[in-house]
C-alpha cells in the first residue's frame, strides 16, 4: 500500500500535483506545474515540485522498478535565439528498507533523473513534450540475492524551467498536464487492486497533505 504520500515546494505555492487517482497500483496525477518568462523577465523562471510517498508490499508481493511518465505543452514565441528555452526533469530517488520480506542491514538507494529542453530556434510555436523515467530497483537489488522491494521510500523532485530574452522580446512558456507512477510488480499477492490505509484513502477524497514551502529530502 501507499502511505505518507506529501508534497512540497521551495519555489510555489502546493499543491503543484493534487490528489491522485489510483487504478490498480498507478498513481495518476493531474498536476497544476506552470512556468513562464517573457521579454527576459525574471529572466529564468523554475517551478519545483517534490513528491515522497512509502510503499509496502503484502506477503508475496514485490515491486522491481518504478516508471514515470509525465507530459504537457510548451511554447516558445518570438524573434530571439536560444537563449529563449524551456525544460523539464525529474529526479527519483528509492530507499529500499525491505527485501523479499526481509528487513535489510543497509537500505538500499536508487537514483534515476531524466531532462529534456527546447529552444526557440528549434522548438518554435506550441508543441507537446513528454518524460520517461525507469527506476530500476531490481538491478540494485539483484548482486545482494534479492528479486524485489517490499518496503521503501519514495522522493521525487520534479522541476520546469523557462528562459527568455528582452532585445528582441521573447516568451517562453510550458506546462505539466499529467503526471503518472506506475509500480513494476505488484503491491498485494495476485496483482489484485490494493485497497489504501485509511490515511491514503482521505488522501484521495480530500487531496495530498501540503508539506509546505520546506522540502523534505529522504
Amino acid at each position: 500500500m501507499y502511505t505518507d504520500v506529501t508534497e512540497s515546494s521551495s519555489t510555489d505555492a502546493v499543491p503543484l500535483y493534487g490528489a491522485p487517482e489510483i487504478t490498480a497500483n498507478t498513481l495518476d496525477f493531474d498536476p497544476t506545474f506552470a512556468s513562464n518568462s517573457f521579454d527576459g523577465a525574471p529572466g529564468a523562471d523554475t517551478t519545483d515540485g517534490q513528491l515522497n510517498f512509502d510503499f509496502m508490499t503484502l506477503p508475496g508481493a514485490g515491486l522491481s522498478s518504478f516508471t514515470i511518465k509525465e507530459s504537457g505543452s510548451v511554447t516558445l514565441f518570438g524573434a530571439g535565439g536560444a537563449a529563449t528555452g524551456a525544460g523539464a526533469g525529474i529526479l527519483a530517488e528509492v530507499t529500499i528498507f525491505e527485501a523479499d520480506g526481509i528487513v535489510l542491514p543497509n537500505p538500499v538507494k536508487v537514483v534515476a533523473n531524466v531532462f529534456k529542453s527546447w529552444t526557440l530556434p528549434t522548438s518554435a510555436g506550441t508543441n507537446p513534450w513528454t518524460n520517461d523515467l525507469f527506476v530500476d530497483l531490481g538491478a540494485s537489488l539483484s548482486p545482494l540475492g534479492y528479486s524485489y522491494a517490499t518496503k521503501g521510500e519514495v522522493v521525487i523532485d520534479d522541476t520546469l524551467v523557462t528562459t527568455s530574452e528582452s532585445g528582441p522580446n521573447t516568451t517562453a512558456f510550458i506546462d505539466k498536464k499529467d503526471f503518472v507512477i506506475i509500480p513494476g510488480g505488484d503491491l498485494t499477492p495476485g496483482g489484485d487492486p490494493d485497497v489504501p490505509e485509511p490515511a491514503s484513502a482521505a488522501l484521495i477524497g480530500l487531496g495530498l497533505i501540503a508539506a509546505g514551502a520546506v522540502r523534505r529530502r529522504s
